[in-house]
């Protein structure tokens, strides 16, 4: 008895197997080149709402401008995971608190920043997970050679 090869078949495991290989999660991560990270800012306002949520920590925070107006900021942090080994918790920013940010706004003027520095209205600096430390590290070392 001869046995047949199909080609059709081998074909078909490859594909199968080709989807598999790629279909594993993959870390991945984007720029941060829409932040402008050579002009520190600083917003003191109204904790409006935090997201301890993937992929990114959000605070939404109600800053006055020097006009008085109230304005609406989201503070965009690392991810929850990273946040959480700096001692962050789902409610570590509740709504009504006076917190002020310190970080980088987005260059196309939006009201977005990534915040690298957070502090209780108490003036108590909090801890920051090593991303916001390396990032807030890089404008330091920047601005020492300057």
């Amino acid at each position: 008895m001869r046995v047949q090869y199909s080609y059709g078949l081998s074909a078909c495991i490859l594909l199968i197997a080709g989807i598999l290989l790629f279909a594993v999660p993959a870390p991945a991560h984007h720029s941060q080149a829409v932040y402008d990270e050579d002009t520190l800012i600083t917003l003191k306002g109204t904790v409006t709402q935090f997201e301890f949520v993937n992929p990114h920590v959000i605070i939404h925070l109600d800053v006055k401008d020097d006009k008085g107006n109230v304005e609406s900021w989201q503070c965009f942090s690392a991810a929850p995971g990273v946040e959480s080994r700096a001692g962050w918790t789902h409610d570590y920013f509740k709504p009504g608190e006076e917190i002020t940010v310190v970080g980088f706004g987005e260059k196309s003027g939006r009201k977005v920043m990534t915040g690298v520095r957070h502090f209780r209205a108490n003036g108590e600096e909090l801890p920051e997970a090593w991303p916001e430390k390396q990032i807030y590290q890089g404008y330091l070392d920047r601005h020492a050679k300057k």
